[in-house]
């Protein structure tokens, strides 16, 4: 099969990643080359090359003030580009409208995962154009079929975000600290992580991108004791050592994230998660793989994670297995082939 895969192109897509939609596109390009299928991926310019990249834009224009008009023509070229490829399906993981607005009109099945939330001009196209015949749309967890529901004419697919098990191996030996990691944002709730953490005198190991700085200095500097330690941006083998010596990870998101693919990560590394029920997390989880706190406040989650410390890795490892990489390609794989 020859796929067209489309990106989120504002960041590239290579390691270290700044959030799980970039981890998602490349581990699922990955996979899709390992199954045999013939892909282009259009994507930043300084995306792993491996995966068969086509750009239109590197970094130039990304911090312009009118960037807006620059993404635009971008997603222009990318849509031109692909009429003329000679392509079996597309599969979209932008975040922009105007992959969805071409879609409403194209000749072969474009089928668009939903990574965010309903925003504004999103939302606005997906509602305009989902009964079109050739627009299809997939979600990563029921969840969020829930929240996309209104929006869309001929419903929703749920395929699960999946981890390729031999990247992240069972490696939890020890339970010396509590591990965090992600982009360093507000919405993430790593300072709520934090206060746990002092709540229960666990000294904390962070990871991820400074994306707001105003944040870190005046949220999360403070917050932090002797016992933490930021470990600044990490790629995905680097994280993976972390988890030897976790006692658990933790979630405390502060928006209904769609999937989270971290805690998967942190499962199949044999990590217990303890988390808030926001989004997908009650959904991602079982009895032996994570505890999700009574209610969303600090020292909810704090009883959570002394819960989630005490889970069987082995038994953690086994239930993330039904996560794996290979399951979501080929999900998505037999979703395509019925489409055509």
């Amino acid at each position: 099969m020859k796929i067209a895969v489309i990106a989120k192109t504002r960041l590239a897509i290579a390691e270290p990643f700044r959030g799980g939609l970039e981890a998602f596109t490349h581990s699922l390009c990955k996979e899709y080359i390992n199954l045999g299928h013939d892909i282009t991926l259009y994507a930043h310019a300084e995306s792993d090359p491996a995966l068969n990249v086509k750009t239109f834009y590197g970094n130039e224009h990304r911090e312009d003030r009118q960037y807006e008009i620059y993404e635009n023509e971008e997603y222009l070229s990318i849509i031109r580009d692909i009429d003329f490829g000679n392509f079996d399906v597309v599969h979209n993981n932008a975040t922009h409208e105007l992959p969805v607005i071409w879609g409403a009109k194209a000749s072969i099945p474009v089928v668009t995962t939903i990574h965010t939330p309903p925003t504004s001009k999103l939302k606005a196209a997906v509602k305009l154009c989902s009964g079109s015949p050739n627009l299809h749309f997939v979600v990563p967890s029921n969840s969020f079929q829930k929240t996309w529901q209104p929006y869309l004419e001929k419903g929703s697919a749920v395929i699960y975000n999946g981890v390729d098990m031999d990247k992240w191996p069972l490696v939890r030996a020890s339970k010396d600290y509590l591990f965090w990691y992600g982009r360093i944002v507000h919405a993430k709730g790593l300072d709520i992580v934090l206060d746990a953490a002092n709540e229960i005198n666990m000294p904390l190991k962070f990871a991820g991108s400074i994306d707001d700085t105003t944040y870190f200095e005046e949220q999360i500097k403070p917050r932090m004791n002797d016992g933490h330690t930021y470990l600044s941006h990490l790629n995905q083998a680097d994280i993976h050592m972390q988890m030897r010596g976790a006692a658990a990870t933790v979630s405390a998101v502060r928006w209904e994230e769609p999937f989270g693919l971290t805690n998967i990560e942190a499962m199949c590394a044999g990590v217990p998660v303890a988390g808030f029920n926001r989004g997908a997390f009650s959904e991602l989880i079982n009895e032996d793989s994570g505890i999700v706190a009574a209610q969303n406040n600090v020292g909810a989650l704090a009883k959570a994670i002394q819960a989630a410390m005490q889970l069987d890795s082995g038994k953690v490892r086994q239930y993330a297995e039904k996560f794996s990489l290979r399951t979501m390609a080929e999900r998505y794989v037999n979703y395509f082939e019925k489409l055509l």
